[in-house]
């Protein structure tokens, strides 16, 4: 049986990708959510305004279809996460594009989008609510937590621990037997050679703890609030 999906908090320009990997699935979003904003969707008679729900309507569309986070920046998706969770919400099974690249002894847990052309090497754990960009490769044994993001084209080596809420930014590499701490963020572009504490940044080629730049490394959520 397949899941149903609503799209929950439309504003990032990532809506678009979800709708289209549902497309690619033969599916079509129950309905998108718009939270504090107007949204970004394809097909504008979806979108419902979070805020001009009624609890009763909030219910139904629970019933009918599990939720899925759309924004880039973890935070973001905790927010909204937490938003559906308190009016009644539960999260849709994983979102996997058919191009995707996937083991069958991939585990991932439930709210976690996986968009197209990504790899993922065998026996890896990715958890709940969790961004894996377009053609991101992850290799075997790596264990990714919740919340975490991780940018188009980052390849993360094998036997990796990414703690939850982490930020891997675009086209960033990652060696093997590497632990990227919790909330840590790791700049785009960079290659990371060593572990990164919690609440960490860091950038280079190769990568050193830095000042926190939210533009530089991918946490700036404007269009997403």
């Amino acid at each position: 049986m397949r899941s149903a999906y609503v799209l929950f908090g439309v504003r990032s320009p990532l809506v678009v990708e979800y709708e289209e990997t549902l497309g690619r699935l033969g599916q079509a979003p129950v309905a998108a959510v718009s939270v504090n904003g107007a949204p970004r969707v394809l097909d504008h008679s979806l979108v419902l305004e979070f805020n001009s729900m009624s609890q009763r309507e909030r219910e139904r569309l629970a019933a009918r279809a599990g939720f899925i986070t759309c924004a880039f920046a973890s935070l973001r998706r905790q927010q909204l996460c937490a938003i559906a969770l308190d009016a009644g919400f539960h999260p849709a099974a994983a979102l996997c594009d058919p191009t995707a690249v996937l083991p069958r002894s991939l585990r991932v847990r439930a709210g976690t989008f996986i968009n197209a052309a990504a790899v993922v090497g065998s026996a890896t754990f990715i958890g709940a609510h969790t961004l894996v960009n377009r053609a991101v490769s992850i290799g075997h044994h790596c264990m990714i937590g919740d919340f975490v993001s991780i940018g188009p084209g980052a390849t993360l080596a094998s036997n990796i621990r990414v703690g939850d809420g982490a930020t891997i930014g675009v086209g960033a590499t990652v060696v093997p037997n590497i632990s990227i701490g919790r909330n840590a963020v790791v700049g785009a572009g960079s290659l990371v050679r060593n572990d990164v504490p919690d609440d960490c940044f860091v950038a280079g080629h190769p990568a050193t703890e830095r000042p926190l730049d939210r533009e530089r490394s991918g946490l700036n959520t404007a269009g997403e609030e």
